[in-house]
């Protein structure tokens, strides 16, 4: 099982394509306009993204955006075994919303998945990314998916997703501030190559609750891309002027204190400095200090402060999430909807 593609309904598909193509530097594979619905697929060798974006009333995309602000409609997935799927959905009582034509290259079928979000299961061939040829990419794959839900929902969604796909607990979280906090289990695929991690407010001002109110319900908060180099990613980035989610100096200095104390020597000098100059997030485990997570979070890049995206380096094979990054992304999330007028965001919507 592998994530196929994910689609999203935005209000400016090309303001979203300029992010992705021209900033990111991801791939600009397709451009498709339909009557009422222009659509451009973006990617490379190992991901592909879906933008698509009203051209009048009667587009699909049109009615989700009277529902929600921009950001991901459906998650596709591709297995190797479709009519087990279907096994499990008619057990399950799983209605099935949509599905393939005889028209259709691929077999595939659609379900609701949790809240707004959408699951089209397809039987596994080849994606468009998958037929690109090999380039040379800051950008190598997707590395998770972080859907938010109600609270109360955490567990249920956990279920539905191992009942339905297999996936297992692999972490669990409960992050706090002095302000708020979430409730968080990171879920992985049997075959390791999907990690969907979901959230659920543990307060009633958490961040987490801010996205439900402004997405009006649960839905996909960010997607985690992969890199093999993060501090060269991140500095081309900057240069094409992606913003990203400031994070205090101090946090810098409790790192590398903590890194002295335990004699965690396996960045150079150089890239202790790029770290903090990029304001890129690390985290280890004292039982295997050389595996190193690397991250950093761009700031929401719609019109709603909901969605945003995530940039991972998972150096020698680093495992898991770490808790100082889990704690550090909270909270910087919660500064940056501090200086926010969210009530603003929640006038325009209602």
């Amino acid at each position: 099982m592998e994530i196929d593609c994910i689609h999203f309904c935005v209000v400016d598909a090309t303001q979203t394509l300029d992010l992705l193509v021209d900033r990111m530097g991801l791939q600009n594979l397709s451009r498709c306009a339909r009557e009422h619905t222009i659509e451009y697929l973006v990617g490379n060798t190992n991901l592909l993204f879906s933008i698509a974006s009203p051209l009048n009333a009667a587009s699909p995309v049109a009615d989700y955006l009277k529902l929600h602000p921009s950001g991901v409609k459906d998650v596709s997935f591709r297995v190797g075994n479709l009519e087990e799927i279907r096994c499990k959905l008619s057990h399950l009582g799983i209605e099935i919303i949509d599905r393939s034509s005889e028209d259709d290259k691929r077999e595939w079928l659609r379900i609701q998945g949790w809240g707004a979000i959408e699951h089209t299961i397809i039987q596994a061939s080849k994606s468009a990314s998958e037929q690109t040829p090999e380039l040379n990419n800051t950008i190598s794959g997707i590395d998770h998916i972080v859907l938010n839900v109600a609270a109360g929902e955490l567990e249920p969604a956990v279920n539905w997703y191992r009942e339905l796909f297999g996936f297992e607990v692999q972490q669990t979280f409960d992050i706090q501030t002095h302000k708020s906090g979430l409730a968080s289990k990171a879920l992985i695929s049997d075959c390791g190559k999907i990690r969907f991690n979901i959230n659920e407010p543990s307060s009633t001002n958490s961040q987490i609750q801010d996205f439900l109110d402004l997405n009006r319900g649960s839905g996909i908060q960010h997607i985690a891309l992969q890199t093999h180099d993060i501090l060269t990613s991140i500095d081309l980035m900057h240069q094409q002027a992606v913003n990203f989610l400031p994070i205090p100096q101090t946090y810098y200095t409790k790192l590398q204190s903590r890194a002295k104390t335990e004699q965690n020597l396996l960045l150079t000098d150089r890239e202790w400095q790029q770290l903090e100059q990029l304001q890129i997030l690390m985290d280890w485990s004292t039982s295997t200090p050389e595996e190193i997570l690397l991250q950093i979070f761009t700031q929401p890049i719609f019109e709603s402060p909901t969605f945003f995206f995530e940039v991972i380096e998972r150096r020698n094979r680093a495992k898991g999430f770490g808790q100082g990054n889990f704690q550090a992304l909270f909270e910087a999330i919660e500064e940056y909807n501090t200086n926010q007028d969210l009530e603003g965001f929640r006038d325009v919507r209602d």
